[in-house]
């Protein structure tokens, strides 16, 4: 069985600066949207959905296309999928769930170093990260009831080339981590809830 993942390659960058934005950002259109979101805070509140099926034995498919925000249901401009799978139970058809928590991590704090980086003028040439999650899976098996389920710890390490000095750079890892969203859901408690569908 194949699964078709309709996500872009994100490793390649484009080789000039589109015009009105610094490292990718387009700062006018930011610094309009905090504007905006001050004025009207209704504005602000976003929903963001993914369906998911399940494709065999631990592997599941889940696709992202629609979401709300600005007001309005809005759409990504193609439908996005992301295939999971268990490394000893599974068969391979993609990394596990917790994987995709470290690379939400990754992700959601690159964007914050990138627009930080951009309203500030600094010019990034790189940007790199590591992340590590530390898991007891005999949680996950109900070995032991004592052992967390989840992460146990989640360590982050960041590489950043750009036209700053050191302070510079950590204030902007700081600053990014410290307005990322998936920091926030990883390190407070959200409210989840699990049921069956209504019918």
């Amino acid at each position: 069985m194949t699964i078709v993942d309709h996500g872009r390659p994100t490793t390649e960058r484009p080789t000039s600066e589109r015009p009105g934005e610094t490292n990718g950002v387009p700062t006018e259109k930011m610094f309009g949207a905090i504007a905006k979101f001050t004025d009207n805070p209704d504005l602000a509140a976003f929903r963001f959905t993914a369906r998911n099926t399940w494709v065999d034995g631990t592997a599941s498919t889940s696709r992202i296309h629609d979401w709300y925000g600005i007001g309005a249901d809005q759409q990504h401009v193609a439908e996005f999928g992301f295939t999971s799978d268990h490394p000893t139970l599974g068969h391979g058809y993609g990394p596990t769930p917790q994987e995709y928590v470290l690379h939400a991590l990754a992700s959601c704090i690159t964007a914050g170093v990138a627009t930080g980086a951009a309203a500030r003028g600094i010019r990034l040439r790189s940007v790199t990260s590591t992340v590590t999650g530390q898991i007891d899976v005999r949680g996950v098996l109900g070995v032991d009831p004592d052992v967390r389920k989840g992460f146990s710890a989640i360590e982050v390490s960041f590489d950043v080339d750009a036209d700053a000095d050191e302070e510079q750079v950590d204030a902007l890892i700081a600053s990014a981590t410290k307005y990322s969203a998936v920091f926030d859901m990883l390190t407070a408690p959200t409210r989840v809830s699990v049921a069956r569908a209504e019918a």
